[in-house]
């Protein structure tokens, strides 16, 4: 007995669609432990390693060790990761017929798409919890709320990232494109962020009297300035023009307003980027998902 077509609702959605694709998305990370073994890996180098290595020259940035300052970094490090593993599947469903499936049948292509989103937001979030439980080790007090709060930007985040990788998976012909390519837009997305230095602000670190005089004026001419007993910091003005560019400047900002209450951006952009890209993106997505199919 052939199944009918699938029930329509509100919107033009089809929530049957939108769930098998969401289960199949958990079914195969379930199945990966090597995405959980990178997440763990990942926080280890950069949160653990960096962050103390680093925070034995850069003491502190605005009155946070550099441990507590990259921690949001490394939650969104993960978050990428994750999202553009999800949507790198789409290349491997493409070559074993999959799509090929989907497109003849009478599934609406944003219902797929949606349904595909929608796991890679919930993975992002899996793996972006898992710099959390450091957080006690290196002096963040989360209450319940706080994780809530997180929870939530990451999934929007990861939303956003998903669909982005879905944009750039849809416009390869091989599988083995995609790892150049999510390398290529891995790296600028997260050190152009604010991630790892922020855009401006007091740096304590050593001792700025020590350093030769020559030196000093280097750094002065260069932005550097000495106040009390750290450094006053602030990025090239071209440096800055990419950061505020970025998108995940903004999310990044809002992670960090929401686990260590500060932030560089305007809180309303961080918002409005946060929670009103995910859509945007998502449609975008869809389309890209729609012209690629017609390809086949």
């Amino acid at each position: 007995m052939r199944a009918g077509p699938p029930v329509i609702g509100r919107f033009g959605l089809a929530p049957a669609v939108i769930g098998v694709m969401y289960k199949r998305e958990m079914l195969r990370y379930g199945r990966d432990r090597s995405q959980i073994f990178g997440a763990i890996s990942r926080t280890i180098l950069w949160l653990l390693i960096l962050g103390f290595g680093l925070g034995a020259a850069l003491r502190e940035i605005e009155g946070y060790t550099y441990a507590q300052y990259i921690l949001p970094g490394v939650i969104t490090l993960n978050v990428l990761f994750a999202s553009l593993q999800s949507a790198v599947a789409i290349v491997w469903d493409r070559e074993v017929g999959l799509l090929r499936e989907v497109m003849v049948s009478p599934a609406p292509i944003l219902s797929v798409t949606l349904g595909k989103l929608l796991g890679g937001a919930t993975i992002a979030v899996v793996q972006g919890s898992i710099p959390l439980l450091v957080a006690p080790f290196i002096g963040v007090t989360l209450t319940p709320l706080n994780v809530l709060m997180a929870w939530v930007v990451i999934f929007f985040m990861g939303l956003t990232l998903t669909a982005l990788g879905v944009i750039l998976a849809s416009r390869l012909k091989t599988f083995e494109g995609f790892g150049a390519i999510s390398n290529g837009v891995i790296q600028p997305l997260y050190f152009l962020s604010g991630s790892i230095f922020p855009l401006r602000g007091v740096i304590g670190g050593v001792g700025f009297l020590q350093i030769p005089e020559h030196l000093r004026d280097e750094l002065r001419r260069l932005g550097i300035y000495t106040i009390g007993g750290g450094w006053f910091v602030e990025l090239p003005i071209w440096i800055q023009a990419l950061v505020y560019a970025n998108p995940v400047s903004y999310q990044l900002d809002l992670l960090r307003y929401v686990l260590l209450g500060f932030q560089q951006l305007p809180l309303v952009a961080d918002v409005l980027v946060t929670f009103a890209l995910p859509f945007v993106a998502t449609f975008v997505a869809a389309a890209a998902m729609r012209r690629m199919m017609r390809q086949r």
